[in-house]
């Protein structure tokens, strides 16, 4: 009964976007179970579409896999100058909100650093005049500086990362101040939300779970709720194996003639190396303080582990927890910054089409889309699915 108190305050926070969570829950339960039994391979117009704005990021976080700016060529992360220029004009973006209009889907921005795309208020005023819900992902950096246009655009909800106390923060981010910046951005929102009289943009902490901060998870309830947080939400590292991305790779190349190289900067089989497994106790100890937390705000995690489970998510990559097929691929899509329309958010490999050629709509239901369909729902999934997070985020719990 606590835990449905906690999520009915969120609830009342931002009824569009409970109202949208609650539908995409019923989809993923329910109506994208339906889609996969049809062995069709169609799926009825997404719930959510996830637009990658920019590759560009600010940061050069230790748990991320995405290429970053500053790597030389031949590094796992290195990408030409090109990629992180990339960009999708606002003009064309706003006919794919208008082409979505009719559906409503929730519209989820992100990158690289979203707010590094220079028109992201045009479009989000787009968003909404459109009467659409909006989520924007950020590592915080740029909320002070654009606290103002953030408060007058009408974001619905802000997910920002945290990853612990200052030091740890600053840490895994790669740069010093990093955190106090990102603390002052929400301070500065909560107290204009406050001086308006106004609970928009809902404020969620998400804090990644790696390596780097296993020993200080739980510090991230305080910090939350210090920041005056809706919510936290915890999500595990998102990796690969070396064997699992080979067997991935040629999979890829038999199956679509692709070459399916996105995983290697998500290698880490060092993850398991002797230090880091030395630290299992400390995060089983964390998640135990965890699950036995007495706050009022609502606290999610994805994948919903326990802590005797914390050795299969590392050391066993086939281990789902119970995930054994992909949804997210009748509910969701994404868009990266050059207009490729991908099913997979981290491994963007194969490409459904680009809304520059052709209306979004007719790639989603596509042939190529339902044969990427059809083949995932055979295999049950391809091997770089077990640790991917749209596997895990169809089923988030709550502590």
């Amino acid at each position: 009964m606590h835990r449905y108190r906690k999520l009915l305050k969120l609830a009342v926070q931002n009824p569009q976007l409970a109202a949208y969570k609650a539908k995409i829950t019923y989809k993923n339960n329910i109506v994208a179970k339906q889609d996969f039994k049809k062995n069709t391979g169609t799926a009825r117009p997404p719930l959510c579409v996830c637009i990658k704005l920019t590759n560009a990021c600010n940061l050069r976080c230790k748990m991320c896999g995405q290429p970053r700016e500053g790597h030389k060529e031949g590094d796992a992360k290195y990408a030409p100058l090109s990629f992180f220029q990339q960009i999708v004009e606002s003009q064309d973006y706003a006919n794919l909100i208008r082409e979505l209009a009719p559906h409503r889907p929730n519209i989820y921005l992100w990158g690289g650093e979203p707010f590094m795309y220079k028109d992201i208020f045009d479009l989000v005023r787009t968003i909404k005049d459109h009467k659409m819900t909006c989520q924007i992902n950020t590592n915080g950096m740029y909320l002070k500086k654009y606290a103002q246009e953030i408060m007058d655009s009408g974001i619905d909800d802000l997910i920002i990362s945290i990853d612990g106390p200052q030091e740890v923060h600053d840490e895994v981010r790669g740069l010093k101040g990093t955190f106090h910046l990102v603390k002052t951005g929400i301070q500065m929102i909560q107290q204009m939300k406050k001086k308006r009289g106004v609970k928009k943009p809902i404020i969620r902490v998400r804090g990644t779970i790696s390596p780097w901060n296993f020993e200080y998870i739980h510090s991230l309830i305080d910090i939350s709720e210090d920041l005056g947080a809706n919510s936290l939400n915890f999500n595990w590292t998102w990796f690969t194996t070396k064997e699992t991305g080979t067997a991935h790779q040629n999979l890829m190349k038999h199956l679509f003639d692709t070459d399916a190289q996105s995983w290697i900067p998500y290698e880490m089989d060092v993850i398991m190396d002797k230090e880091k497994r030395e630290k299992f106790d400390g995060i089983k100890h964390e998640l135990q303080k965890i699950y036995n937390n007495n706050s009022s705000l609502p606290i999610s995690m994805s994948p919903f582990l326990k802590p005797d489970q914390v050795d299969d998510y590392y050391s066993n990559i086939r281990e789902t927890f119970g995930h054994k097929d992909c949804f997210s691929i009748y509910t969701k899509s994404y868009i990266l910054p050059n207009g490729d329309v991908t099913p997979c958010p981290d491994f963007p490999d194969f490409i459904a089409g680009n809304i520059l050629e052709k209306p979004f709509l007719d790639i989603w239901n596509g042939e190529r889309y339902r044969n990427w369909r059809l083949e995932i729902k055979k295999r049950g999934l391809f091997p770089i699915c077990y640790r991917c997070c749209d596997l895990f985020l169809s089923d988030v719990g709550f502590v």
